[in-house]
């Protein structure tokens, strides 16, 4: 199944997001900043991130209108991303963090960073192959319709990209995604030498660099495209 595509709405201010945000009937739509080219009704994986609160959410959704960058008024470009009804409890746990509700939260020790790859992982007797779609110094969510119990251990192989014969670490199942799509579960990894550890914070690192240029890059593509129009 082809990943979706994912764009970044990024509040340093929690509150701004309300600003952002509308309901149309029981479905959201939040207005997201990008200079990415996507096309209506194509499907996308908002990650809504809090850096000021070190929280971020993901959320799928589907685009249902563009706006160009304008000079007068001055407007970033974007997109509103429709949000469906059965991404309704992620939603509202954004929409309660944004006003500053209280929220219980799975911590996590690290950011997590987009990254699809390869997880091939055996419990007692039983082999399966996923796909993971990020990763962390402390896990990774692997997109599965066949979850393993929470607490479960099981032996893990990552193969994320740059890593030929991959990463054998145990993982624990810290937690479950059984609704909306991807269904999937969120593993913690457990560390058994400093050089296991090592490799992978190595390897978010590097992430980390790479999506800074990437975004870099874009940026500047979109002030050259600003200055010339």
């Amino acid at each position: 199944m082809p990943r979706k595509k994912e764009v970044s709405a990024r509040y340093p201010r929690k509150e701004r997001l309300l600003l952002d945000f509308a309901r149309h009937g029981r479905l959201g739509v939040l207005f997201v900043e990008t200079g990415r080219q996507l096309q209506l009704s194509e499907e996308v994986t908002v990650v809504v991130d809090f850096p000021t609160q070190k929280r971020n959410f993901r959320i799928q959704g589907r685009v249902v209108a563009r706006r160009r960058a304008s000079v007068e008024p001055p407007l970033a470009p974007g997109v509103q991303v429709e949000i469906p009804s059965d991404q309704n409890r992620t939603l509202q746990l954004i929409l309660d963090h944004a006003e500053g509700k209280q929220v219980e939260f799975t911590d996590r020790t690290s950011r997590r960073m987009p990254c699809s790859y390869v997880v091939s992982y055996r419990r007692d007797q039983d082999f399966a192959q996923e796909f993971a779609e990020d990763i962390g110094e402390g896990g990774t969510f692997i997109r599965s319709k066949q979850l393993v119990p929470v607490d479960t251990e099981v032996e893990c192989r990552l193969r994320p990209p740059g890593y030929l014969m991959g990463i054998k670490l145990r993982c624990r199942v810290a937690w479950l995604k059984e609704t909306g799509e991807p269904k999937g579960m969120g593993v913690e990894f457990l560390f058994e030498s400093e050089r296991q550890r090592r490799k992978i914070q190595e390897l978010v690192r590097k992430l980390a660099q790479d999506r800074g240029r990437e975004i870099k890059r874009k940026m500047e593509k979109i002030r050259r495209k600003d200055r010339f129009r």
